[in-house]
């Protein structure tokens, strides 16, 4: 019977172990699973593409099909860098792709030129941001315009049909072009570019925030206890603000891009975890200070001679032969030194 209860006890608790993992495993899926596939999402989101057609194309097909892949971004900066390859349609190419015609492309300020008999080459073209500023991070928004134009370099009038894809595919940043095309004017293409972070970025940075905040009420909150409840400030009560403190900020640097202190999610949370831990640390470690008392050696010696001396006096009233002498007696000076 006792066997069949152990086996009985055995068993539930490793059902309660086997439940307690699938739980655990279950809730993990549940949540990196779905952050997972809004990840993937954005990798493949199809506003970050767009496709322009080449307008008003002649008979001969002549026009230049311009590629363009967003290759970086720099927020402090306020511009963005653009790749762009070209390729020339009809007439315009000869044999192995080479120029028939000499080519000027305008790309926002910037004006390339391709002489003939020549590939064109590819670019690499910095664009500046007209709105935005990262003090608002991780809500940070961007806007930047640009327009591409081709013409034949020794007759300026001749203007030249342009297709256009673009890319702006970045891991973190999210960018979302869009295509104004002007009526006055089918060879001119502009297109209008939205930048800001990606739905997963900002989530880790809140998430961070929220983490900053958790450590910063709980070392508060010991803080309460070591003055209000007289909780014992050993040393790792005393050096736990201290390390948290120092490890504050490279907490907050792994918010991806984030730029330096003094953006909006360090008025949402860092500045604030900062105060906490930092008076919380200052109200223990003058807790531990204030209540420490020195320990006093003469009282201890006049409490032992006190009880070596009423010892003394009743030994003494019931007449009792004692087999040591009394005077100095194990509750001596010397011998309580001895023993501290």
């Amino acid at each position: 019977m006792t066997l069949f209860h152990r086996q009985s006890g055995q068993l539930r608790a490793w059902a309660r172990r086997t439940l307690w993992c699938i739980i655990v495993t279950g809730s993990l899926c549940a949540i990196v699973i779905p952050i997972f596939s809004i990840y993937r999402q954005e990798g493949n989101n199809t506003r970050s593409v767009v496709e322009v057609p080449p307008q008003d194309v002649s008979h001969t097909g002549d026009y230049i099909h311009v590629l363009g892949n967003v290759a970086g971004v720099d927020f402090e900066n306020k511009n963005f860098k653009v790749h762009f390859e070209f390729t020339p349609h009809g007439t315009l190419a000869g044999d192995d792709g080479v120029l028939t015609v000499a080519i000027s492309v305008s790309l926002f300020y910037t004006t390339l030129t391709f002489p003939d008999s020549q590939i064109m080459r590819s670019v690499d073209v910095t664009m500046p941001y007209t709105q935005g500023a990262t003090i608002d991070y991780p809500f940070d928004a961007y806007k930047s315009y640009f327009e591409i134009l081709a013409n034949k370099d020794k007759e300026q009038l001749h203007k030249i049909p342009v297709s256009l894809t673009f890319l702006g595919k970045l891991q973190s940043i999210e960018l979302i072009p869009t295509v104004r095309l002007d009526t006055d004017d089918l060879y001119k293409i502009a297109i209008e570019i939205f930048t800001r972070r990606s739905p997963t970025t900002i989530g880790f940075s809140l998430f961070i925030v929220l983490i900053m905040w958790m450590l910063s009420i709980a070392i508060g909150i010991i803080a309460i206890q070591v003055i209000r409840k007289y909780r014992v400030s050993d040393e790792h009560v005393l050096t736990l603000g201290i390390t948290t403190l120092f490890a504050l900020p490279a907490l907050r640097e792994t918010q991806p891009g984030i730029p330096a202190i003094g953006c909006a999610a360090d008025v949402l949370g860092f500045y604030w975890n900062m105060a906490i831990i930092a008076i919380s640390s200052i109200m223990i470690l003058m807790a531990s200070a204030l209540r420490w008392k020195e320990p006093c050696i003469k009282r201890e010696i006049e409490l032992a001679h006190k009880q070596h001396d009423f010892q003394s006096k009743l030994i003494s009233e019931m007449a009792i032969p004692m087999p040591f002498p009394i005077t100095g007696g194990p509750f001596s000076e010397y011998q309580i030194k001895k023993k501290r």
